[in-house]
């Protein structure tokens, strides 16, 4: 019994252990399996950022790496052309022609002096719009409506009050002509009162010179009664005109104080009927349709931070148009008021308009290099409209001056390129080898004129003052090459 006891003890005590040996293994194997892709994969992080790291400086700074080519350059230089010398020394003819053909530059047309905005002056929604963009329109022409019920009940209270105090101060007014009646019928009365007392003084003076016995006391003291209330009677009525003129006073200054008021009414009247009459939009001049701001149902706000908020439509004359061209710096020197200008367009190219440079904006552009001039056309066509694209031919001025002197202007600023540095040359254009700054390697085709100066050609396009250019030899270098420039200061007088 007692080894049948210890053999199942032992049988037991095995099987638990070899259980928990077994949960154990199991355990361990499944950590093992869980531990293993994260050891696997994390040397893989800094890796990639140590590829992500190579790759920004490969990008930012790879040029840097290739090789490059050194290259001799010479810059493009601005001069001022000088004037002719036989023109130096005679007088320019006096008269309205065009000079010498200065520059030439881009611009865009836009209405002179402004564009001219119609707005809303009270608030309120959109009713009608009767006009489009394009549409010409003339002067007092109804260009759309707000809701009118609003203004249109506010006029009609107005209306009522005004004649409702008009009708006060009429019935308040008539009350005169029954004072005055009164006051005439007092006087009458008193008039009247007056000849009545007449004879009572002459009875009580009859009486009283009768001897006495020869009649009653009480008739003497009946007739003195009678004269002390005849004048009472007097006194009376005659104090009720003094009341009743205080009362004409009263009323005069009652209709002042009313007619005040009727003012102040007749004010507010005018406001209301000002606003109904602002609900209609009008045009304030003869012209077309620029931009529509307006629509059924959209709001018109006065006071609003949206600077639109109030327009309906903007205006402009088509017989009042003028050119903003941008002139390039290199060019503005040549500027000036009244100078001659003429306008071509690409919607009528065979047409050439006239125009004069009316002012020349305070501040140049800072991005574009460019100062703003306005020039207004002359008898601009009915099909030009603002924002169409047009180039101007600026001249020299024609206005008649006396023999020149050494100190007056030498003229227009022109770039000047090192003949050496052109290739491929055919008639006015070539073309030149341009080193950028980031030191690669550019190739523009220009335009060129035939003046000449110290191995130097004037360009006209293609260009600009200060920059670069590659002098030869330049036979294995193509564009987007990396280069070494080295300046060479190259004379030019």
């Amino acid at each position: 019994m007692l080894t049948l006891v210890f053999r199942t003890n032992v049988f037991f005590h095995f099987k638990v252990t070899f259980t928990l040996m077994s949960l154990d293994t199991l355990k361990k194997d499944t950590s093992h399996h869980s531990d293993s892709p994260k050891r696997s994969y994390a040397w893989m992080l800094p890796l990639c950022l140590l590829i992500g790291f190579l790759l920004v400086i490969l990008i930012l700074f790879g040029k840097t790496f290739l090789p490059a080519t050194e290259v001799q350059t010479a810059p493009v230089i601005t001069l001022r052309q000088a004037q002719d010398a036989q023109s130096s020394n005679q007088p320019v003819t006096t008269g309205s022609t065009k000079g010498e053909l200065l520059f030439q530059a881009t611009g865009w047309i836009e209405p002179d002096p402004y564009t001219t905005y119609v707005p809303t002056l009270t608030n309120g929604i959109v009713d009608k719009v009767l006009v489009l963009e394009g549409e010409s329109v003339k002067k007092g022409q109804l260009l759309a409506t707000l809701i009118q019920e609003d203004a249109e009940l506010d006029l009609k209270q107005a209306e009522k009050k005004v004649t409702a105090m008009q009708a006060r101060i009429h019935a308040h007014c008539a009350a005169k002509d029954i004072i005055d009646e009164e006051i005439v019928a007092a006087q009458q009365k008193a008039a009247a009162l007056a000849e009545e007392l007449k004879s009572l003084n002459d009875r009580y003076d009859r009486l009283t010179r009768l001897t006495s016995g020869a009649i009653p006391e009480q008739d003497k003291i009946q007739a003195k009664f009678l004269v002390t209330r005849q004048q009472a009677l007097i006194k009376e009525a005659k104090a009720e005109v003094p009341q009743l003129k205080a009362k004409l006073v009263q009323i005069d200054l009652e209709r002042e104080t009313m007619e005040r008021n009727l003012e102040e009414a007749g004010i507010e009247k005018d406001r209301a009927q000002l606003a109904f009459d602002r609900t209609k939009i009008h045009s304030p001049m003869d012209g077309i349709v620029l931009r529509l701001h307006a629509a059924p149902g959209k709001k018109r706000y006065i006071n609003m931070d949206d600077p639109h908020s109030a327009e309906i439509v903007e205006l402009y004359d088509p017989n009042m148009l003028q050119a903003r061209i941008d002139v390039p710096l290199t060019e503005a020197a040549a500027l000036s008021v009244g100078q001659a200008v003429t306008l071509t367009s690409e919607l009528l190219p065979d047409k050439e308009f006239s125009g004069v440079v009316t002012r020349i904006t305070g501040e140049a552009d800072i991005q574009r290099n460019t100062l703003q001039a306005k020039v207004s056309i002359n008898n601009p066509d009915p099909r030009l409209r603002p924002g169409m694209l047009v180039r101007g031919k600026f001249f020299s001025s024609g206005q008649q001056s006396t023999v020149a002197s050494d100190s007056r202007p030498s003229g227009r600023l022109a770039l000047y390129v090192p003949e050496a540095a052109l290739f491929e040359m055919s008639g006015n254009s070539a073309k030149v080898w341009v080193a950028s700054e980031s030191d690669t390697v550019e190739m523009r085709d220009l335009t060129l004129t035939q003046v000449t100066r110290e191995n130097h050609r004037q360009v006209t396009e293609g260009l600009r003052s200060g920059e670069q250019v590659i002098l030869p030899p330049f036979d294995n270098i193509t564009p987007g090459d990396r280069i070494i420039p080295t300046p060479t200061k190259l004379s030019s007088k």
